[in-house]
């Protein structure tokens, strides 16, 4: 009897014991656990892209039209498993167009090895099946109501299609991928405002608006239209009504600051840094500093009865202020109350907004900032230049609810070596390692030689 009691305590420990480990195995299957451990996390997808993801409405199916190469595929899936860990939304389907050519001339497939990208019923075909490709391709799917950016042009304005340093082709070139479509537009030619356009763009204009433009903006305001007006110092726009109807207050000057050397290493007082951004839902996503030149204070006037909500952003440090004598910026100039200036923290932006009437009726918005240089060539590439002008022109367009995605660059992808650091390395390979090979090749020889 004790050694039946034995052996089946021994069978049913094993057999509970295998039991625990098929449960562990069918719990490891259904809820598998990663960890990516390379620097940066470069194998996993950036804290943007996952909420875009996570606030997917419609599915999103990747259609690859690959050959028969089971290497491939299980590549595919493990690209794509990437993006359904965070939605349940995310398919992929594998097709090998030879065998269905009429499906892949319909999805416009010209060559193997294409991805089609389909949200909804809208679908694009990418060029690359990388991170930042992929979420831009989402992003234009997602913005496909075909409604325009007008860029007003006509009065020496910041052209969007320049080329040069002064123009705004960079930041075109970004917008137009991410599924905006820009127009230049001439008031005085057409006469009107597109119905289907989301907002109008108005880049610092140089010469006067004539009072028949004026007054087709006037309307177009009055009608609950998006506007974003860029300004600048002894700027000749004529647009004194749109600052009235707008409630908003453009004094002469020019910001100056004395706060640039220590955090830019730039000593130029023209050049203003921005940290604070106010609590406009327009920068809420805004982190990273930008950086502005030529620019000018943009306030409400209070002699105006309030229409709009309004919301101060880009907000200065205390060591910024406007100075009004800009005939000759001396290299000592400095704050002077007697003389007008103004002191700071003061704000170079502003927002304005209304709600709409009816039950259809959409928040009207409108930003005005005190500079235009931020988005052209020649600064939109610093600091987070780019990054505030794609939050200004999704927050117009009532696309808030598609990110910025920053750029996933890998940190270790560069080394850093100090002056003494590359010295020994060069000395250790130039030097040390060749004679150290030759005095031991010597003495190998020499003791061959004796024996």
């Amino acid at each position: 009897m004790k050694y039946f009691l034995r052996k089946l305590n021994k069978f049913s420990s094993r057999l509970l014991f295998i039991i625990l480990m098929g449960i562990v195995a069918w719990l490891t299957y259904q809820t598998p656990v990663t960890y990516d451990a390379t620097r940066g996390n470069r194998n996993t997808l950036s804290e943007p892209t996952q909420q875009i993801l996570l606030g997917l409405q419609q599915p999103l199916l990747f259609t690859a039209y690959v050959p028969e190469e089971p290497e491939l595929h299980q590549q595919l899936r493990e690209l794509v498993a990437k993006y359904q860990k965070f939605s349940n939304k995310v398919s992929l389907e594998i097709i090998n167009p030879d065998l269905d050519p009429e499906r892949a001339q319909r999805d416009g497939i010209q060559s193997q090895r294409q991805v089609v990208l389909r949200l909804g019923k809208q679908s694009e075909v990418l060029g690359s099946v990388a991170e930042q490709p992929i979420v831009n391709a989402i992003q234009r799917l997602q913005r496909s109501d075909n409604r325009l950016v007008i860029f007003l042009e006509g009065h020496k304005e910041a052209e969007l299609f320049d080329n040069s340093s002064a123009g705004l082709s960079d930041l075109a070139n970004e917008l137009q991928s991410k599924g905006y479509k820009l127009q230049p537009h001439t008031l005085l030619s057409t006469g009107s405002i597109p119905k289907n356009t989301s907002f109008v763009v108005i880049a610092a204009p140089q010469q006067a608006y004539t009072p028949k433009e004026t007054k087709i903006l006037h309307d177009y305001i009055q009608q609950g239209g998006n506007l974003l007006w860029l300004t600048e110092p002894k700027t000749k726009a004529g647009l004194p009504a749109l600052q009235k109807i707008l409630a908003i207050n453009i004094p002469k000057g020019r910001l100056l600051s004395i706060d640039n050397k220590p955090r830019l290493d730039i000593n130029s007082p023209t050049l203003i840094p921005i940290m604070r951004y106010g609590e406009a839902e327009v920068m809420r996503q805004q982190q990273g500093q930008t950086l502005f030149s030529y620019a000018t204070i943009v306030q409400r006037d209070l002699a105006e009865k309030p229409t709009w909500d309004f919301d101060a952003i880009l907000t200065t440090s205390d060591k910024v202020w406007l100075e009004t004598n800009t005939t000759h910026l001396s290299k000592g100039i400095k704050y002077d109350k007697d003389s007008g200036d103004i002191a700071g923290p003061v704000s170079l932006g502003i927002v304005l907004s209304k709600e709409g009437k009816g039950n259809d009726a959409k928040q009207q918005r409108i930003i005005v900032i005190g500079d235009s240089n931020f988005m052209r060539n020649g600064f939109v590439g610093y600091a987070g230049n780019l990054e505030l002008s794609e939050h200004l022109f999704n927050w117009l367009s009532a696309n808030e609810h598609l990110l910025v995605i920053p750029a996933k660059i890998a940190p270790d992808t560069k080394i850093t070596l100090q002056d003494w650091q590359l010295y020994t390395i060069g000395i250790f390979f130039l030097f040390i390692l060749p004679i150290g090979l030759m005095t031991i090749g010597i003495v190998r020889w020499i003791r061959r030689k004796r024996s």
